[in-house]
């Protein structure tokens, strides 16, 4: 039986609009292509969220890639709070499951600075009850030490959770775990899936 609903945060509670935002530093089709290549597209964007380096060498790191975008990148990293934007159904949907009997965790890939900036804007922060960040614990899901931290941290029986992320290879991190596992891929189909699971 369900007990916990385990919610990731970008592209399932708020919109990871890394698309829109580069477009909105004003540059190019093709300089936008490059800047995105050299950073949300690198293998260099997991590690703001692992947060053991240092920003500044990711920061580095992205522009050796590219060096002829130095300044491109630079803004870019500049002020990245409108990487992520809040969807309209998120608080209300935790509130009903609340509502419903249910404990809400968040589990996410985050970095330290963005999710302090968002944490305090968005209206479902502080309606969890409880919640991991990679930032935190220096592991990057779909590693399974992450979600084993979440259960020992709030002493969760993993057969009793269910895990919402829009990644595939997350959630088959998570039912490796033992949790069930829903692939997020917009408010309907991810509230009707979660419907069906909880039913039983």
């Amino acid at each position: 039986m369900i007990k916990n609903i385990v919610f990731d945060i970008g592209n399932v509670l708020a919109a990871f609009r890394w698309k829109e935002y580069i477009a909105e530093l004003g540059f190019d089709d093709s300089t936008c292509a490059r800047v995105a290549q050299a950073t949300t597209l690198s293998p260099m964007w997991r590690e703001v969220d692992r947060n053991v380096m240092p920003l500044n060498d990711i920061i580095e790191a992205c522009i050796k890639s590219d060096p002829g975008i130095e300044r491109e990148i630079r803004l870019f990293f500049e002020d990245r709070r409108r990487l992520v934007m809040e969807y309209d159904y998120a608080s209300s949907w935790m509130e009903e499951l609340k509502k419903r009997g249910y404990k809400i965790y968040l589990l996410s890939n985050y970095s330290q600075d963005h999710f302090q900036y968002i944490s305090s804007k968005f209206s479902f922060f502080g309606l969890e009850d409880g919640r991991l960040l990679s930032c935190e614990v220096k592991l990057l899901k779909p590693d399974r030490r992450i979600y084993e931290a979440l259960f020992e941290r709030y002493g969760l029986d993993p057969e009793e959770c269910v895990f919402l992320d829009d990644s595939p290879e997350n959630i088959k991190g998570a039912t490796d775990a033992g949790m069930k596992g829903i692939v997020f891929e917009n408010y309907d189909q991810g509230s009707t899936e979660l419907e069906k699971l909880l039913s039983f």
